[in-house]
C-alpha cells in the first residue's frame, strides 16, 4: 500500500490555566484519498524529491502531547516523521507564496494539462516528464530549452493529447489543487477554533 499520512486535531478549552488538549478527530474522518507527497512535502517536510521549503518540517511531537500520542511515537513501526500545526499559523500561511527553494521551477515536475475535443485545456495535474518531450521542447524551443526547467515562462510543449507548462510551485497548488484533500481538514478546523480559539485547535500528523 505504501507510505500514507495520518493523525489527529485536537482541541482544548479556551481560558482555563494549561488546559489540556483532547483529541476531537481523526484525520481520516476529514481528509480523502491516498497519496499526495507534494503537499505532505509542502506542510510538514516528508520528502518528494522536489526542493520544496516546508511550513511546518518535521518538528515532532510538541512537548504536551496527549499520553497515547507519545506512547505510540515510541514505536517507530506505528508512525514516523511527526509534526504538527496550529489553526493559528495554518491561518497565517501565505499561499500564494513559491514554495521551492529560491522560486525556481520544479526539476522533477511538469503541469499537465488534457486538450479537450473543442480546443480548450483542462488541468490534469502534476506529473513527471513523459518520454519524447524533451525531443518535443528542443524542436520547438530550441535546443537550450530541452529540459523543461529551462522553458522560458508561459512557454507550452504539447505532446499527444496533452499540453505541457514548466511549474513554480506555490502552496496553495500544491496544498489545495485536490480539494477532496485539505480543504475539509482545514474547514474543519477554523470551525473549531470559532469556539475554542485559534492557538487551542491544532493538527498533529506522523506517517506510516
Amino acid at each position: 500500500m505504501g507510505v500514507d499520512i495520518h493523525g489527529v486535531i485536537e482541541c482544548r478549552p479556551r481560558g482555563e490555566r494549561n488546559p489540556p488538549w483532547h483529541v476531537t478527530l481523526e484525520l481520516h474522518e476529514v481528509r480523502h484519498g491516498r497519496g499526495d507527497r507534494l503537499s505532505w512535502d509542502c506542510l510538514f517536510g516528508y520528502p518528494s524529491a522536489e526542493d520544496i521549503v516546508p511550513l511546518f518540517g518535521q518538528r515532532g511531537l510538541p512537548a504536551d502531547a496527549t499520553s497515547d500520542l507519545r506512547s505510540a511515537a515510541e514505536d517507530p513501526t506505528a508512525g514516523h516523521s511527526h509534526s504538527y500545526a496550529t489553526w493559528a499559523e495554518l491561518a497565517a500561511v501565505d499561499w500564494d507564496e513559491p514554495c521551492m527553494e529560491d522560486g525556481r521551477p520544479a526539476r522533477l515536475h511538469l503541469e499537465r494539462l488534457r486538450r479537450r475535443a473543442d480546443g480548450t485545456l483542462e488541468p490534469d495535474g502534476f506529473v513527471w516528464p513523459p518520454a519524447g518531450l524533451q525531443d518535443a521542447a528542443a524542436d520547438l524551443l530550441g535546443a537550450d530549452c530541452e529540459d523543461h526547467w529551462n522553458w522560458p515562462e508561459g512557454a507550452e510543449v504539447e505532446l499527444d493529447e496533452y499540453v505541457y507548462r514548466r511549474v513554480v510551485f506555490t502552496r496553495r497548488r500544491l496544498v489545495f489543487e485536490d480539494s477532496r484533500k485539505w480543504e475539509p481538514v482545514f474547514s474543519a478546523m477554523r470551525a473549531l477554533a470559532g469556539s475554542h480559539g485559534e492557538d487551542n485547535v491544532r493538527l498533529i500528523v506522523y506517517f506510516c
